[in-house]
């Protein structure tokens, strides 16, 4: 009896008596398939009957058939959105189809993995998650993990007197979603600071403390005074 790698195998008959019928051995089992009977040839064309089928004179083999079990992929974007585009659903062992790539705005995907995620610290160190399907026998329960986009803050003071008021704070490296704390500067003997604001004439976006942060591509934020 042949059962194929990765499953139980089957003792042989030996000492048969010839043209005599055999008993069905114990069914083996194969983690991911389904046994589906005995088969006189390699290719599977040929069942063995034993009910009718009889060992005839000469030594022969027989030939387990497996069918793959069909197993469910669920995903979990995590506040992200799956691709309009077809993407497994199911699997059966030995799928390798690439698993889908999911967006999510202000943050770059990862990869999906089998536990969940709520932040960066949520993956573990040195887990690189899956790409593809991988080599599991049972449904698939996966979850999108993220890494939010950072971008360079840039700050030029402004200050309305040339050579004047402050120098000009140190860049920062702020990531998506993070609480804006950006530099602040003391009111001087002729201006008050109002704040930061992405065009110098104070006419673009403001960028106040305690909001959150939602840019994604760098920007240069110009101080704004106010005169006294």
């Amino acid at each position: 009896f042949t059962a194929n790698t990765g499953a139980t195998q089957i003792e042989s008959y030996l000492n048969i008596e010839p043209n005599t019928k055999i008993s069905a051995p114990e069914e083996p089992a194969r983690s991911g398939f389904l046994f589906d009977g005995w088969y006189k040839d390699f290719y599977l064309t040929e069942p063995f009957n034993f009910d009718v089928d009889t060992v005839g004179d000469v030594s022969f083999v027989l030939y387990a058939k497996w069918v793959p079990m069909i197993f469910n992929i669920i995903y979990d974007p995590n506040g992200g959105e799956m691709p309009d585009t077809d993407y497994p659903l199911t699997f059966v062992p030995g799928d390798n189809k690439v698993l889908p790539l999911p967006k999510r705005t202000g943050f770059l995907f990862v990869a999906w993995y089998p536990y969940d995620w709520v932040d960066k610290s949520s993956t573990i160190p040195g887990d690189k998650g899956y790409q593809i399907i991988p080599n599991v026998y049972e449904d698939l329960y996966l979850f999108a993990h993220w890494k939010a986009i950072t971008v360079v803050v840039t700050f030029r003071t402004n200050y309305p007197i040339e050579g004047e008021g402050p120098s000009n704070p140190n860049s920062l490296t702020v990531s998506y979603g993070d609480i804006i704390d950006f530099p602040q500067f003391d009111e001087t003997n002729e201006y008050t600071f109002m704040g930061w604001n992405s065009r110098r004439d104070g006419t673009g976006v403001w960028y106040a403390n305690d909001e959150i942060f939602t840019r994604t591509q760098r920007i240069t934020l110009y101080g704004v005074w106010q005169p006294k």
